[in-house]
């Protein structure tokens, strides 16, 4: 069975308004998963008890249960509770709050790979531990985390599909209803599979020029990637 050209052309339009709301689901859930992130890391060093609980239990329950079923609980359940959210906001809110858990990790970790010797010069120089954090801490920490940052939003990226589940009118949905009127499902997923392609190909390509230009900078501790990869890894385990 040879392929038929002419769905790329009569569907493709159609094709591409679902990968530019996939782009823009993940771009939202990034701006807010980011932050997300970084407070939870934060509340995850915490020296307070409660708020160490807190996060942790954050971070534990989204990374232990299945993304799909987060979408379902937000989707299907709020609405018991009177909370009705369009799907396509629910979709931003599972995955920002998905990849929030795991970007926490990898903050996490980051801030854990830089020297603790860091802390102790910014106390010595009258800074408070909020202070350290954001000025001398933080700064560092972006050049050692970027990579596995970047393997997360691909994740994200591949994880937006499930979105079609509660109807969202992303890039896979949109290809499930091609098929369904042209009865040429490879047609329909080879097309989203090269835009999935191009799309993660494009951030990973950035990012490891990002990533370079931080390099030549200087500003990437030796081994540094290694050890926070090291550090998620035992933290999976746990």
């Amino acid at each position: 069975m040879g392929l038929d050209f002419s769905i790329f052309i009569d569907y493709g339009p159609r094709l591409l308004l679902g990968f530019w709301l996939t782009i823009k689901i993940v771009v939202l859930a990034l701006l807010l998963g980011l932050p997300l992130g970084v407070i939870m890391a934060l509340g995850r060093r915490s020296r307070l008890r409660t708020i160490r609980f807190a996060a942790t239990a954050y971070v534990e329950l989204f990374r232990n249960t299945p993304f799909m079923i987060q979408v379902f609980l937000i989707y299907y359940v709020l609405p018991f509770y009177g909370i009705r959210l369009p799907a396509e906001q629910v979709g931003v809110l599972a995955l920002a709050a998905f990849g929030s858990a795991y970007f926490a990790e990898v903050i996490r970790a980051g801030i854990e790979a830089v020297p603790k010797g860091q802390f102790e010069s910014a106390r010595s120089i009258g800074m408070t531990d909020a202070q350290a954090m954001k000025n001398i801490i933080l700064p560092q920490t972006l050049p050692i985390i970027l990579p596995p940052l970047g393997n997360q939003t691909l994740s994200l990226v591949k994880e937006s599909a499930i979105l079609s589940t509660i109807t969202v009118q992303e890039m896979t949905m949109t290809a499930i209803r091609v098929q369904g009127e042209t009865f040429r499902p490879f047609e329909a997923f080879i097309f989203i599979a090269l835009l999935y392609w191009a799309l993660n190909e494009t951030i990973a390509t950035g990012l490891r020029a990002w990533e370079r230009r931080l390099a030549r900078r200087g500003k990437r501790p030796a081994n540094a990637s290694a050890s926070v990869m090291g550090r998620l890894k035992g933290s999976m385990g746990r």
